[in-house]
């Protein structure tokens, strides 16, 4: 049987007013027949309404269908749904039932029997007038079928009063053009035949179809309405749509994350391949002076450096020296030598104000076979500011010491003849040993490398150079202008610029990193620093402490004696200075000062280049 608007099985809420008939949309009454209107339709008297459930007199009241006559209402034009949205399909169609009902009665019925019945070739099967006029369940047409009868549930007239749905079957006909938007829910949700006008009392009521809570029974049957949003259990507010992506739109975006999850493959397995050797690479560096190593030998030096800076915190100014500090100062001093001929350092100025005991005096530690001191150190203040911390100096007398560079692995790295350790066989006359300067691969010390007449990394005329002979001394100078390439050349450490230039500081308090002194850390930080110069007579300075800048550098080496200086190798882990003494099977190694590396640092492989001093 025909319920809905559109000829299905389901009724469903229709608009808020019933469409305008069609001229021809109904024969006429009394056309099959000679059947008469419903007599329904029309006033109706007290013994007539006697026999009607709660049900069927919602639709008695005068004021829906007027009283004695059918009142002629004029056509209403549909409201629209706010924002244009359509309204949402309802499966069951109720509504738009109860509205053709009311426009039948409006129109003035229709004969009995009158329209196309579903079973019966006369259309009568359920009635036409078997919903106005029979009272008992069921009642007999003229093919033969029985229709509805009016009152099948005690005299409710809960299918409308001309046999609408069961009698003539005839569908409604949707009139809404295209586009057009439907009431409101609110309008949607009125009084229908099929429902309880009690239902309507309140939206949380139990349905009479369902049982569940009205308000919840629209919203099943709505998805586009939210409902009251402060119910219990209304979280949503509004119920959303799963969106359907378009399988192109799928194809791009696995080819995207795809392309994501390669390129970090591509780039871990990258850094895992070639971090790997650095990692396990020998030798006594930390793990962040890897890190550090393989970034800067892999085209990130300039994270590298940007981290260093962004980490950089300057060190306390202003107090004192504590007691382990003062104990430093003090110590054995050498005697005044016995032949004139004999040369030792003058102690240092100090360049803080006041006097500390002991500050800048010469103290040895190695002496040679008549116990001349050859090498001596001392400590002192760095400047006026930091007078908390201490730098310290090593002078070495090179008429009693030959000093050689040693390659590292990496720093140059490649093939030489001479080892990137001290092997055992050649610490018997071991005096001391110190770092080399700043990476040559790649270019940080701006300059070359040169060993067993062959270059790691070009010369460069200009810079500052550590120039070592195959007689075992050593000079400090420039390039090209105190110095160039001799057969009595055994090794050239090229670093940046010189500090110290024939006994001129060639920096000033405010430099920073530039192609002169290096795009590293910069030069006003005081951090862990390092630089050796050479005296008027030819002896070796070395000078590093904890806080230097490279201009408090520059004056250490100046008031220590050295006429021409030169910066090398910066940072707690790559400055180092150790003296040795004692068995030479089993030396006493002494560190200058409490810098990171490990004492032994020298006797293993070693990344970088450095230079170990001995005996003659």
């Amino acid at each position: 049987m025909t319920h809905g608007s559109d000829g299905s099985d389901y009724p469903d809420y229709g608009r808020s007013t019933p469409p305008p008939q069609r001229p021809g949309q109904y024969p006429e009454p009394g056309r099959y027949q000679g059947q008469a209107p419903d007599p329904y339709t029309g006033g109706q008297g007290e013994s007539q309404r006697a026999g009607r459930s709660e049900r069927s007199e919602f639709f008695d009241q005068e004021s829906y269908y007027g009283g004695g006559e059918v009142q002629q209402r004029p056509q209403q034009r549909p409201q629209q749904r706010a924002n244009g949205r359509p309204e949402p399909y309802d499966p069951f169609q109720t509504r738009a039932h109860d509205e053709q009902a009311e426009r039948r009665r409006r129109d003035g019925g229709q004969a009995t029997g009158q329209g196309r019945g579903r079973h019966g070739g006369d259309g009568r099967s359920y009635g036409g007038d078997a919903y106005g006029r029979e009272r008992a369940g069921y009642a007999a047409n003229g093919s033969g079928n029985q229709g509805r009868g009016r009152d099948p549930y005690n005299g409710a007239n809960a299918y409308g009063e001309n046999g609408y749905e069961y009698g003539d079957g005839r569908a409604p006909q949707e009139t809404r053009a295209y586009g057009t938007a439907r009431p409101r829910a609110t309008e949607r949700l009125s009084a229908t035949t099929v429902l309880d006008a009690r239902a309507f009392a309140g939206s949380t009521t139990a349905g009479p179809r369902t049982g569940q809570p009205e308000s919840r029974r629209r919203r099943a049957a709505d998805p586009d309405e939210s409902g009251d949003p402060n119910e219990p259990g209304n979280t949503s507010g509004r119920r959303k749509a799963k969106k359907v992506v378009p399988p192109h739109i799928r194809r791009r975006r696995k080819i995207i994350r795809r392309s994501i999850l390669g390129v970090f493959l591509i780039f871990f397995g990258y850094v895992g391949v070639t971090f790997y050797p650095y990692l396990t690479a020998p030798g006594t560096d930390r793990l962040n002076a890897r890190v550090a190593e393989w970034g800067r030998d892999h085209h990130l030096g300039w994270a590298v450096t940007w981290l260093e800076n962004a980490t950089y915190k300057p060190p306390p100014t202003g107090g004192g020296l504590n007691a382990s500090q003062i104990a430093q100062l003090q110590g054995a001093t050498a005697a005044p030598p016995a032949k004139p001929n004999i040369d030792l350092p003058a102690n240092i100025t100090p360049l803080a104000s006041g006097t500390v005991p002991g500050e800048g005096v010469w103290h040895p530690v190695t002496m040679d076979a008549h116990g001349v001191p050859i090498v001596e150190k001392s400590a002192l203040r760095p400047d006026a500011q930091h007078t908390s911390d201490l730098a310290y100096a090593v002078w070495m007398n090179q008429k009693a010491l030959s000093f050689t560079l040693h390659p590292g692995y990496q720093q140059p790295g490649g093939t030489w003849k001479t080892p990137d350790t001290v092997p055992a066989d050649q610490r018997a006359n071991l005096v001391a040993t110190w770092n080399g300067g700043f990476k040559v691969k790649p270019d940080d010390a701006l300059a070359g490398f040169y060993m067993d007449g062959k270059s790691a990394v070009p010369l460069v005329n200009g810079k500052a150079a550590e120039v070592f002979y195959t007689d075992g001394s050593i000079k400090i100078g420039q390039w090209g202008r105190d110095e160039t390439m001799g057969s009595n050349i055994q090794a050239v450490r090229q670093n940046l610029s010189l500090l110290v230039d024939n006994g001129q500081l060639t920096v000033g308090p405010g430099d920073g990193s530039s192609a002169q002194w290096g795009y590293t850390i910069k030069n006003s930080y005081f951090i862990a620093r390092s630089g050796v110069g050479m005296t008027a007579k030819g002896d070796i300075v070395y000078v590093s402490g904890k806080f230097l800048s490279v201009y408090t550098l520059a004056k250490l080496l100046q008031a220590a004696g050295a006429v021409d200086a030169m910066e090398l190798d910066i940072n707690p882990d790559w400055v180092s200075f150790m003296s040795y003494g004692g068995d030479p099977a089993n030396p006493t190694i002494t560190k200058l000062w409490d810098f990171t590396q490990p004492k032994d640092r020298y006797f293993q492989p070693s990344d970088r280049d450095f230079v170990s001093v001995g005996k003659r």
